[in-house]
Order: structure tokens, then sequence, then C-alpha cells
């Protein structure tokens, strides 16, 4: 009995820890789906982060739930994209940090998102920006603008980190986003040895050569 109500103490304690979370996470679901209404279904949700028995951790997990999966998935174009929402200030779980780097590995993006206008701003910029690049071509004006910013990602020196604010204006931050992003999912800083990566709040960049021992410190971690 009181193992019980020991399960369900914990059981409240998470999903109260989680409310902020799961707020955020609905307030982006929904918003995708009633602006976006040829698209639903492509956005989902994978369940896996609850508190359950064992019994029932043990037949799911047999069934092919694997922690630390990110929460919300989307597909689009032929790529697939993850969003692993928190709660401001949360960091990822060990777990999921794992999940995340073998991801990463395989050139999938991961996004650390904490609020719905970040959420937004990523989704457009998959969406129009995106889209169009890939399918319909790419306007002059763009590829001048593509083609800046990859010299620049080449230039930099190991170690060197800067903020995605200064580098673009409000209204060329999506496109900048998108271009940045591009560049590591196609791979083209692998092939120049180095890595070119956000900070997990994908507000600053920075490139570590291959076998670099640089050290990176960002907002108390590590790099």
């Amino acid at each position: 009995m009181e193992a019980n109500n020991i399960f369900k103490r914990k059981n409240m304690e998470k999903e109260e820890q989680k409310k902020s979370e799961g707020r955020i996470q609905a307030e982006a679901y929904q918003w995708f789906y009633n602006t976006y209404h040829h698209l639903r279904g492509l956005l989902y949700h994978v369940p896996n982060g609850e508190l359950r028995d064992k019994i029932t951790a043990n037949k799911l997990k047999a069934m092919g739930v694997v922690a630390g999966i990110p929460d919300i998935v989307l597909h689009f174009r032929s790529r697939t994209y993850f969003f692993e929402f928190k709660k401001p200030g949360e960091s990822p779980s060990p777990a999921q940090i794992k999940i995340h780097a073998q991801l990463d590995l395989q050139r999938f993006v991961v996004y650390l998102v904490d609020n719905l206008s970040d959420f937004q701003m990523l989704v457009d910029s998959i969406l129009h920006d995106t889209s169009e690049h890939i399918t319909l071509g790419i306007s002059k004006e763009d590829f001048f603008y593509r083609h800046s910013i990859f010299s620049y990602l080449y230039d930099l020196n190991d170690g060197q980190i800067f903020s995605v604010e200064d580098l673009s204006s409000e209204e060329t931050r999506k496109k900048f986003i998108y271009f940045v992003t591009e560049f590591i999912t196609e791979g083209f800083d692998q092939l120049e040895g180095f890595r070119i990566n956000f900070t997990p709040d994908y507000k600053y960049i920075y490139k570590k050569l291959e076998g670099s021992n640089t050290i990176i410190n960002y907002n108390g971690a590590e790099f």
C-alpha cells in the first residue's frame, strides 16, 4: 500500500514538473495543427517519457519504446526533424543527450525548444525556406547570401563562437538558420575536417576542428 502511495506521489510530482514543458509542447502542436492543415499527421508526439509501472514499462520497452527520443517529430520533403521541449533553463537528460548524439551522427537535426515563438520560427524556416530552396531552386539574392554564409563558416578558426543575432537581421534570421543548418546536415563541414554546431539554445554557433581539444565554455556548459 505504501509503495503504491509513493509511486502515485512520484507520478504526481513528475507530472507537476512537466506541466510547463507539456503546456509549451501542446501550444506548439496546436499552432502547427491549426496553421498547416495540409500537413496534419506529419508532425506528431512520441509518448515515451511518462512515468509507468514496471510491468507496463517493460512491455513498452520490448515493443520499441526508447528513452530519450525527442518529443515531437516532423516529416517534410523527404527529411525528418526532431524537437525536444524543455522548460526554460532546463537541460536535456543523459538519455536524451545520448539519443541526440546518435541522431546528429546520422545528420538529423534536433532542436531544443523552450517557447512557442522559437518553435514557430524554426517550423516556418523549414516549411517556407527549406521546401522552396530544395524543390524549387533558389533566387539569385539568396544564392549569394547562402554563399556568403558558407564562406564565413569555412573561414572560422577552431573554437570560435559567434552569435546568430549578431550575424543576421530579424528579417534574414530564418534564412540564416536554414542555411547554417543545411551546411551542417549536408556534411560540408565534415568534408573539410571540422564540425559546425549550434549551442543547445540555438543562439550561438561554434566551430571545432576534427580531433581538437579546444573547450568552448557557454552558459556554464563545456563543448
